[in-house]
């Protein structure tokens, strides 16, 4: 349930853009800035822009759980990075972080400072929370973490957020669900998913229960290179759906868009594009191990195809 606001919220924020990215009954906003035009302290109340908090973590740390809290990400870069403990944990209920990238560009860039010297196995953010929205950054993991982890959750929806488009959102995978955790009704839609990070676009290890990855009538995922899987279904999954992404494939392997292992069910699987160079795949980009799956409409280049 939401709750009261403790933040005075008069008409200037909201023309400030916060109209369009907060849903009724919102609780309390805070702010941060972690980029170089931001506090090199971590001492602000978060309450206004003027006056944001330095990390990611610390706005985390003001929001309560179940009152529909936002938290505004005005910038982040090296002067949260050096300082801020991997992974940022969303480890409270109903809980939106926003970042104010646009439809070209995430500003914020959330990622761990240098994965070859760091913590290798910490990703940008851990999700635990339910109900939580994450929408308009670049996030970015270490060399044997994801981006963004998901583990026993509700809930997700992921939107608008960039991984491993930038060589600073480099990272394992984009999005992760690592074995034994169920991320139940993981909604994924409007994402950018590149060649910088180093296996797949969007894994899951063992569960997402009932999950959306793509949403018909939404702007679509892309699949931008990626050096693995697009979207790798390695466990026993039972999503609902897998619709409308677009994957530029990067070496037109068998099942590079979409791989669903046996013994998972994807769930329908429609509306995909899957294209290389300026050709119809040389293989089949969809990939059904188990047979389990319902196909709608795919298409590899031009060619409508089913799953196999």
């Amino acid at each position: 349930m939401s709750g009261d606001s403790g933040n005075i919220k008069n008409p200037g924020w909201y023309t400030g853009g916060l109209a369009g990215a907060m849903a009724p009954g919102a609780g309390n906003v805070y702010y941060v800035n972690g980029g170089s035009d931001g506090p090199v302290v971590d001492t602000n109340d978060g309450l206004t822009p003027a006056t944001p908090k330095q990390l990611l973590q610390s706005a985390i740390d003001l929001c309560v759980s179940n009152n529909n809290d936002y938290v505004i990400v005005l910038n982040y870069g090296g002067n949260a990075r050096a300082v801020e403990s991997w992974p940022v944990l969303l480890n409270k209920d109903q809980v939106h972080i926003i970042g104010v990238g646009d439809v070209a560009q995430k500003w914020p860039v959330v990622s761990v400072a240098a994965p070859a010297a760091g913590d290798t196995a910490a990703a940008a953010i851990r999700v635990t929370g339910n109900r939580v929205e994450i929408a308009g950054l670049e996030l970015g993991g270490g060399d044997t973490a994801g981006c963004l982890e998901l583990r026993t959750q509700w809930g997700a929806n992921i939107h608008d957020c960039f991984f491993g488009v930038t060589g600073d959102g480099v990272g394992r995978d984009g999005i992760h669900v690592p074995a034994t955790f169920d991320a139940a009704y993981l909604t994924v839609w409007g994402c950018r998913f590149g060649a910088s990070i180093t296996r797949d676009g969007i894994r899951i290890d063992t569960q997402a229960t009932r999950g959306m990855l793509g949403v018909s009538g939404y702007p679509s995922n892309f699949f931008d290179l990626v050096p693995g899987i697009g979207i790798n279904i390695v466990g026993p999954v039972n999503l609902a759906g897998i619709f409308d992404n677009r994957f530029a494939l990067n070496d037109d392997g068998t099942g590079e868009a979409i791989t669903i292992a046996a013994g998972a069910s994807g769930g329908f699987v429609d509306g995909n594009v899957a294209g290389s160079a300026n050709a119809d795949p040389g293989n089949e980009p969809y990939v059904d191990t188990g047979n389990a799956s319902f196909s709608g409409l795919n298409y590899k280049g031009i060619t409508a195809t089913n799953l196999t």
